[in-house]
């Protein structure tokens, strides 16, 4: 079983810690393999940077090695819909996921999430969530630190301090919003009165179900395949993007 970490943004070090996560969650009989967008935003700051990463991940996709599932690694869930229209594959969004395990631990749900001026621009990409429905809290957090290598107890600090606050307005279960967050939620857990889940645990286990559900590519509805307008000006392995997996080019993943 092969499944592919998709990053939106540019940043390496964003895409391995949600494989990384990937890999301890599944174990050493599913390969993940990274990919990381070629152009675009460092990270995901603004609905321009939105714009411009939706053209990467999917670019990003059209150059990967062939897989049989996608995890998109970037907490906007970007470039969701478009890759599920046009590939044959799951393609799974982390916090769509992490939503969705969720709703299954309890009633209501608190939310952790970076940046505080982000929080309104995850309502509107995460629209189809509903983040609202179910809503007890949200706790956004300012932590360099979460964004490069090292020690992350501090970050850990804050993550459960926001937990607990969470847990005093009534949440059931916690979601850590932020591909930044992909491992904390394991980490944490044990500090915590009620689960936490984040998108890199959530969004791999959903990928391995949805493999091994085997449903086929929808040949009707909003995700079948429909014809491109003739795209100019892109890579041409965007361009010519077959419908199916993503197809290696070279090396040795083929």
């Amino acid at each position: 079983m092969r499944l592919l970490c998709l990053n939106a943004n540019t940043t390496p070090f964003v895409t391995r810690t949600v494989s990384d996560e990937m890999r301890a969650t599944l174990g050493d009989a599913v390969e993940v393999i990274d990919q990381t967008a070629r152009f675009g935003p460092a990270v995901i700051k603004s609905r321009l940077d939105l714009a411009v990463a939706t053209h990467g991940v999917v670019d990003a996709a059209a150059i990967a090695p062939r897989v049989d599932a996608i995890v998109l690694a970037v907490s906007f869930d970007t470039g969701r819909d478009a890759l599920r229209e046009a590939l044959d594959c799951p393609v799974v969004g982390m916090s769509e996921a992490s939503v969705s395990m969720a709703r299954m631990l309890g009633r209501r749900i608190g939310y952790v999430s970076m940046g505080a001026d982000l929080t309104s621009l995850y309502f509107e990409t995460l629209e189809h969530c509903a983040l609202d429905r179910d809503l007890a809290g949200w706790e956004a957090l300012e932590a360099a630190a979460a964004y490069r290598a090292g020690d992350k107890s501090g970050v850990d600090a804050l993550i459960t301090g926001a937990v607990r606050s969470l847990t005093a307005k009534g949440a059931d279960v916690v979601v850590l919003l932020g591909a930044v967050l992909a491992g904390a939620a394991r980490r944490v857990q044990g500090a915590c009165m009620i689960p936490v889940v984040d998108g890199g645990r959530a969004a791999a286990l959903t990928a391995r179900a949805l493999i091994d559900l085997g449903a086929p590519k929808p040949q009707s509805g909003s995700y079948a395949a429909r014809a491109g307008g003739g795209m100019t000006g892109v890579a041409d392995a965007l361009r010519v993007l077959p419908q199916g997996r993503p197809q290696a080019t070279t090396g040795p993943l083929d």
